[in-house]
């Protein structure tokens, strides 16, 4: 069997599994069949090679930008690499052989990203002042240009690369507060909430309406849609609940994922039961450190919180063994 053939049965199998099409065991029966040994291995080493170049590669022109001191230049050259891995990545991702499928969307994927830093570079050549205040609106023209690249080309990685960018252009930012320490940020947790609701909704509609008829191609693009809905869906309600929030968003989140899990269990969707667990017990810790957090001494805390965590899972463990036993015959 073809190495390709051996790659993409392989993605269909795991596909299936996170779709719930199938249950685990049947995803540990399939899947060492079709998976080639060591291809993790070369994976791994051809993602790092692709980023070494590409690294060693903005290192060159970085260099040449700032012996000239014009951002106009650097602009000028990261468009040009930019738009030379666009059309390169596009023509390794549309081979008939797919002979490069992935190093084709990644390079396809790394130019979309050097669209928004040319986008920075020409406002910064224009003498604009205030990068903070365009960048959303450069994430979101880079979206635009991702989700035309995915749908046009039938790719996976741009639509995941506009998604990303069109959530955080829309007010969701991340940064490094320094001593190991991160930081995230919603602008409007309520605005983005309802965003998500919608990409939710427009997920199910593409997997269960679109996939299968017009846009067979895009297999795989709704379950991008619905997993980055149900994620920042979680985010911006779980962060409406902090710090101490009001007792109505608490209950609203606490709502949420007991609601994806019921939804998961009704569809069979994997997906949204991961989320709603998940979720739910971020919830539950988090409601739990507040109440405690004060109250007790460290040892007590993780103590307490461990055996809780223990007797739950042993519950539900119990409860999934048992309903088991009732359905076999």
């Amino acid at each position: 069997m073809r190495p390709i053939t051996r790659d993409l049965l392989t993605r269909e199998v795991i596909d299936w599994h996170q779709q719930g099409l199938i249950d685990r065991p049947l995803l540990e029966v399939l899947l060492p069949r079709y998976e080639t040994r060591g291809r993790f291995l070369a994976a791994l080493l051809k993602w790092l090679g692709l980023f070494a170049i590409f690294q060693l590669g903005l290192a060159v022109l970085s260099f040449i930008a700032i012996v000239a001191q014009s951002a106009l230049l650097a602009a000028l050259l990261l468009g040009g690499v930019g738009a030379g891995l666009w059309l390169f990545g596009v023509r390794l991702a549309t081979d008939p052989q797919q002979r490069h499928p992935f190093s084709g969307a990644a390079l396809v994927t790394i130019s979309l990203m050097a669209a928004f830093g040319t986008m920075l570079l020409l406002y910064t050549a224009a003498n604009g002042h205030d990068p903070e205040r365009v960048a959303p609106l450069f994430l979101t023209l880079t979206g635009v240009l991702s989700t035309v690249t995915a749908y046009r080309y039938h790719l996976r990685w741009p639509l995941l690369l506009a998604l990303l960018l069109f959530f955080h252009g829309l007010g969701a930012w991340h940064a490094y507060g320094g001593h190991g320490a991160y930081f995230a940020h919603i602008q409007d947790e309520r605005l983005m909430a309802l965003v998500a609701l919608a990409t939710i909704a427009l997920g199910l509609w593409h997997e269960q309406r679109l996939e299968p008829g017009p846009l067979w191609r895009c297999t795989g693009f709704g379950g991008l849609y619905l997993i980055f809905g149900l994620l920042y869906l979680n985010l911006s309600l779980w962060f409406l609940t902090l710090p101490d929030g009001p007792l109505q968003w608490v209950l609203v989140f606490t709502a949420a994922g007991i609601a994806q899990i019921v939804v998961g269990a009704w569809l069979h969707d994997a997906r949204f039961t991961g989320f709603g667990i998940v979720f739910l017990a971020i919830d539950l810790y988090t409601r739990y450190f507040e109440r405690f957090w004060d109250q007790l001494s460290l040892g007590s805390f993780f103590l307490i919180g461990g055996a809780l965590a223990m007797l739950i899972g042993y519950a539900c463990e119990y409860r999934s063994q048992a309903h088991a036993s009732e359905q076999t015959p």
